[in-house]
C-alpha cells in the first residue's frame, strides 16, 4: 500500500515538472491554433492606423519597389526589395499620388518620392547601396515645384535637380548632396529645358552664383 502511494505521488510530482518546463506558446503536432480570417499577419504592413495601399511601383535592376501610403496620401512607406523605409515627407505635411515615385537604376541606383507642399514640391532621396536601400535624411524642396531625378553631367550615378523660383534657376546635386552645377538664371520656369518635366543636359550646366 505505501508503495502504491509512494508511486502515485512521484508520478503526480513528475507530471508538475513536465508541465512547468514547457513553454506556454509551444505547439502539440496535430494541434494548430484557429486564426480568425482577415486577422492581420505578420508580413501585413500598417500606414498609420490603417493597412498600407500602394501608390506607385517600379523595377530597379531586381528590386521591386513600390511606395505605399494610407488612404489619404499619408503616412507613406517605400518596400524595395525586403527593405522597408519611412518618407520623412509625408511626416512633413505632403500627401502622396500615383506620381510620386521616380527610380533611375545606374552604377548607384537612386529613388526620389516627391509631392507637392506649401506651395512647392518636397523630395525625398532613397539610395541602393551595398548594404541595401537607404534614405537620405535631408529632404529637397523647390518652390517652383520642380524637383527632378537624372543623369544631367554624364556621370555613372543619377542627379537631383532641384528648381528655385526667386530667381528661376536650376541646381544639380550628386547623390552625396554636394553641387554638381546650376543652369542660368530665367525670367520664367517654362525656359528651362523639358518644362515641366525637366530634362537638363551637361552644356545647360555652369558654376552656381
Amino acid at each position: 500500500m505505501v508503495t502504491a502511494v509512494l508511486a502515485a505521488v512521484v508520478t503526480i510530482a513528475a507530471l508538475v515538472v513536465v508541465r512547468e518546463l514547457r513553454p506556454e506558446n509551444s505547439s502539440v503536432p496535430g494541434v494548430e491554433a484557429a486564426i480568425p480570417a482577415g486577422a492581420p499577419t505578420s508580413n501585413a504592413l500598417e500606414c498609420g492606423d490603417g493597412p498600407c495601399a500602394v501608390v506607385a511601383t517600379q523595377t530597379v535592376g531586381g528590386d521591386s519597389v513600390a511606395l505605399m501610403a494610407d488612404a489619404a496620401g499619408g503616412n507613406g512607406r517605400l518596400r524595395a526589395g525586403a527593405v522597408v523605409l519611412q518618407t520623412t515627407v509625408t511626416e512633413l505635411g505632403a500627401k502622396l499620388s500615383a506620381d510620386s515615385l521616380t527610380c533611375v537604376q545606374a552604377s548607384t541606383s537612386a529613388c526620389i518620392v516627391d509631392a507637392p507642399l506649401n506651395g512647392g514640391r518636397i523630395a525625398q532621396l532613397f539610395i541602393d547601396r551595398a548594404d541595401g536601400w537607404r534614405s537620405v535624411d535631408k529632404p529637397y524642396f523647390s518652390a517652383a515645384g520642380a524637383v527632378a531625378l537624372g543623369n544631367v553631367s554624364g556621370s555613372d550615378a543619377p542627379e537631383i535637380t532641384v528648381v528655385d523660383s526667386s530667381p528661376v534657376v536650376a541646381r544639380v546635386y550628386a547623390l552625396d548632396g554636394s553641387v554638381v552645377g546650376c543652369t542660368k538664371k530665367y525670367s520664367y520656369a517654362s525656359q528651362l529645358r523639358g518644362w515641366p518635366n525637366i530634362r537638363l543636359q551637361a552644356s545647360d550646366l555652369r558654376a552656381c552664383s
